[in-house]
């Protein structure tokens, strides 16, 4: 693997054809790869792993080769805000998957340092401090807190752009870049805001009170503050242009005075570079280092034990970590420690690592859930090509459940009036297996999957499309996607309702549970002792 620092030329990242057996694609879920809202990404090309697919006809297909890269993150622990989702921490030992939104501003656009000083975003560097503060998606009751914020990554690329013009800003953003509204507190894109709606902002008088504060203090510190909000005067169109991306450790940052949102799984391939679409699935981003960071953040005597996720995003165990042993050795570190954790894969492959699994369960600190999309092949083999069939998923849940480690299925996505006529026979299947607890989460299509869904729709079931979409529409209030937390993972109206009732009575008939064993961090320590804090 070879990658390119910080000081290499910039080199755009190879497109890479399309070969297909007969018109059709070879083992991809998705057909498509549509535009990428970034350009530039300062990594090499490493042709090393290629895959290949039989044809019909049993003799091998050209197929997309799968190219992996190493990620040079520099920390590994990702927050979740989320209050629907069950964890607060989680690691991504990959970046995209073989299983098969722009956020940018002009580059004169001046942002808020950590000293308190306005530069252009066009003129940061990955290290930078800015201001940012705490990334709430809901109105919450406990004010927003100030942050430092790292800028982590930065990306060129050139876009069509918007004017938002505020009494006291003009600023040239792409449509999709997010600010958050005053009243109601949420976060808009560019191109949904409506002249006379009101933006947070930070005022010159605030960041005088901020200068006195870190004078005083040493430190930046207090509440984010809650000037007198920033009326929209207008959103004009602009042309295509250079614009900048940045992705900073709180997610948040102040452009222009604004609160502004910097750049779930295959949108956020389009962070890196890359297409949602076959990108996604063929330019994995791999953390080599992933054992050693989450070994040092272990370590810290500021880490306070809790449940970590593996893997909040992509899976762990798709087709290269049996060669990279990534996401083992990331348990071993956990295991050494005694830190929780709770795993989300939808390969059997997890079974190689029972006995790392089982030395955590020992303890409490160990769950397994297995996704579980449908028992008909047909359907898994279009929908998740190259991800382990259901037969071999159920048998991973035995093998898990044997060896006494906390097992449970995930029935998800459920795509109403295609996959949702299952869900008994799924639940029934998983208790079998000797599943502890199944939970479900109902399809959600956010930003460019929508569209990639319904080209997938139409292409493999084309008898079906239009019911699908229909229902699909009907549980989020006529649109493809609700992004209301809870709302979300569940839709409303009666097929949501259809889908959840029937659920429960699946559970009830199978005697498991709806929610996941709770994990104990009573275990946890430190190996070394106290010697450590010497060190």
């Amino acid at each position: 693997m070879s990658d390119s620092g910080d000081d290499a030329p910039r080199r755009p990242l190879a497109r890479v054809a399309a070969p297909t057996a007969r018109g059709r694609l070879v083992a991809r879920g998705s057909a498509e790869n549509p535009a990428n809202r970034f350009e530039r990404l300062a990594y090499a090309e490493e042709p090393e792993f290629v895959d290949e697919a039989p044809d019909e006809g049993g003799g091998r297909e050209p197929a997309l080769q799968t190219r992996y890269y190493r990620d040079p993150s520099r920390t590994l622990i990702a927050r979740n805000e989320s209050p629907d989702v069950g964890f607060d921490a989680s690691i991504n030992p990959y970046r995209g998957c073989s299983h098969g939104c722009v956020y940018c501003l002009g580059p004169e656009t001046p942002v808020l340092g950590a000293d308190l000083v306005w530069r252009p975003i066009g003129g940061l560097q990955v290290g930078d401090e800015l201001l940012g503060f705490d990334e709430f998606s809901r109105p919450s009751a406990h004010a927003r807190k100030l942050r430092r914020a790292r800028v982590e990554a930065i990306w060129w690329s050139r876009k069509p752009t918007l004017r938002l013009i505020t009494r006291k800003a003009d600023v040239v953003a792409t449509g999709m870049h997010r600010w958050l509204q005053h009243r109601p507190e949420w976060w808009s894109r560019t191109d949904r805001l409506l002249a006379g709606e009101s933006l947070h902002q930070i005022s010159s008088s605030d960041v005088d009170r901020l200068r006195k504060r870190v004078l005083e203090r040493g430190a930046i510190s207090g509440a984010m503050p809650t000037a007198d909000p920033e009326p929209i005067e207008a959103i004009e169109p602009g042309p295509a242009r250079d614009v900048v991306d940045i992705q900073t450790s709180t997610g948040t940052f102040y452009a222009a005075g604004l609160a502004s949102h910097n750049c779930y799984a295959r949108p956020t391939h389009e962070y890196l570079g890359l297409s949602a679409g076959l990108d996604f699935e063929t330019h994995i981003l791999v953390k080599e280092d992933a054992p050693a960071l989450l070994e040092k953040a272990l370590r810290a005597p500021g880490w306070e034990p809790e449940v970590i996720a593996i893997s909040g995003v992509t899976d762990p165990y798709q087709p290269v970590e049996r060669r990279l042993r990534i996401t083992r050795g990331c348990l071993a570190v956990l295991a050494k420690y005694r830190n929780p954790v709770s795993v989300i894969t939808k390969s059997g492959l997890v079974t190689r690592d029972i006995d790392l699994l089982r030395e955590l369960a020992d303890h409490d600190a160990a769950v397994v859930n297995l996704s579980i999309t449908s028992l008909d092949d047909r359907i898994r083999r279009v929908m998740e090509p190259r991800a382990s069939p259901p037969h071999e998923r159920l048998r991973a849940v035995e093998a898990l459940a044997k060896a006494g480690i906390p097992v449970g299925v995930m029935v998800a996505p459920i795509v109403p009036g295609l996959t949702d006529r299952e869900i008994p026979a799924l639940v029934t299947a998983a208790a079998r297996a000797g599943a502890r607890s199944v939970h479900k989460v109902v399809l959600r299509l956010p930003h460019g999957v929508a569209d990639l869904f319904e080209a997938w729709l139409a292409r493999h079931f084309p008898d079906r499309a239009a019911k699908v979409m229909n229902r699909i529409r009907s549980m989020r209030g006529g649109s493809r996607y609700d992004s209301r937390f809870f709302t979300r993972q569940r839709g409303e109206g009666v097929f949501a309702d259809q889908i959840a009732d029937l659920f429960e009575l699946a559970c009830r008939r199978a005697g498991v549970d709806a929610d996941p064993p709770r994990l104990s961090t009573a275990a946890f320590r430190r190996p070394g002792g106290e010697q450590l804090a010497l060190l």
